[in-house]
C-alpha cells in the first residue's frame, strides 16, 4: 500500500554521509536523515532504507536522530513497520528519534498506528533541532517532576490489570508503550494489548490490529490485523471504523472495494472523525 503526500518539496539536501538510500549529516550534535527516493514505496528499496537507518541509529555517537521526510510523495506500510523496528532500535541504545517535515495526511497515519508515540515530530528541521537543544537542557528536570506521578498511575493500572480489567490492561499496554511510569517495554505494551483484546476491549482490540498491522512485536500479519480492526469496529470505535475504510478502499487485507469502505468512512464520520468526514466528501465528489 501507498500513502499519498501532497506536494513535493525540491530535495535541497547536500550533506555529509551518503549510503545507497539515504543521505545523513550532523547538525548541533543531531544527525539529521533524509531520503534519497521521491517514493518510498518499492520493497526491495524499503529494506535498503531499513537497514541504513538502523545502522546509523546503532553508532556510538548518535545519541539524537532525526529523520527529514521533506520531498517524500509516497510511504508504503512496509515503510511504517521499518520505522517500528527503528524506534525499537533507538529505545535499545538509549537513541532519542524524532521526525520532521511529514505532509499531513502521512501524519495522520502515523497517528492512526501510534508511531507518533514513539518519536515527536516537528513540523520542520530548524524546529526539530530547537527541540532537541530543550530536551537536553531540561529532560532530567522533567522526568524527575513527572515520574512520582506517573509511577503511581501504572501501579494503579496494574493492580487492577492483573485482576481481569480489560481498560485497565489497554491502559497498562499504554504505559508500556510509551513508558509512561514503567521503563518502555514493548514485549510487555504487546501482551497487555493481548489480552485486553481477547476480553473484548474495543481500545485493545484497535491497538492489537495495529501492532500486527506492522509488524510491532508480532509478525506482520494483515488477516489477524484484519480481524481486530473488525472486532473494534464493530463495537463501535472510531479509528478502526476508518481504519477499515482505509482497508477496503486500498486493498489491504480485503479485497478493494469502496462501497464497504464508504460504508465504513460514514460510520466513523457520524461518531465525528475529522479523517473519515474528509473520507467521505472525498468520495462524494468523485461520484
Amino acid at each position: 500500500m501507498r500513502f499519498p503526500v501532497p506536494g513535493r518539496a525540491e530535495n535541497y539536501y547536500h550533506g555529509g554521509g551518503t549510503m545507497a538510500a539515504t543521505l545523513s549529516e550532523t547538525r548541533n550534535g543531531v544527525l539529521v536523515v533524509r531520503f534519497v527516493d521521491v517514493e518510498l514505496s518499492d520493497e526491495f528499496r524499503i529494506r535498503e532504507i531499513g537497514t541504513e537507518l538502523v545502522a546509523l541509529a546503532v553508532q556510538p555517537a548518535a545519541r539524537q536522530l532525526l529523520l527529514n521526510f521533506d520531498g517524500v510523495s509516497f510511504m508504503s506500510s512496509a515503510m511504517l513497520g521499518q520505522l517500528a523496528i527503528l524506534s525499537k532500535r533507538c529505545l535499545t541504545h538509549e537513541v532519542i528519534l524524532k521526525m520532521c517535515n511529514v505532509a499531513e495526511q502521512m501524519r495522520e497515519v502515523l497517528r492512526i498506528v501510534r508511531l507518533d508515540t514513539l518519536a515527536e515530530i516537528l513540523a520542520d528541521e530548524d524546529e526539530a533541532l530547537k527541540a532537541f537543544r530543550r530536551e537536553r537542557r531540561h529532560r532530567g528536570t522533567n522526568l524527575d517532576s513527572a515520574s512520582g506521578t506517573e509511577f503511581d498511575i501504572a501501579d494503579t493500572y496494574r493492580t487492577a490489570a492483573g485482576q481481569g480489567d480489560a481498560e485497565a490492561q489497554y491502559k497498562l499496554a499504554r504505559c508500556y508503550e510509551n513508558g509512561r511510569g514503567v521503563e518502555q517495554d514493548f514485549a510487555e505494551a504487546r501482551k497487555w494489548y493481548e489480552k485486553s483484546a481477547r476480553q473484548g476491549n474495543a481500545n485493545g482490540q484497535h491497538a492489537l490490529a495495529t501492532w500486527y498491522a506492522y509488524g510491532m512485536q508480532v509478525a506482520q500479519n494483515y488477516d489477524e490485523a484484519i480481524k481486530w480492526y473488525r472486532k473494534a469496529a464493530e463495537q463501535g470505535h472510531a479509528d478502526a471504523e476508518y481504519a477499515m475504510g482505509m482497508n477496503y478502499a486500498y486493498g489491504i487485507g480485503v479485497k478493494t472495494d469502496l462501497a464497504h469502505a464508504e460504508r465504513w468512512y460514514r460510520k466513523a464520520a457520524a461518531q465525528g472523525h475529522a479523517k473519515a468526514q474528509e473520507a467521505v466528501e472525498q468520495i462524494l465528489a468523485e461520484k
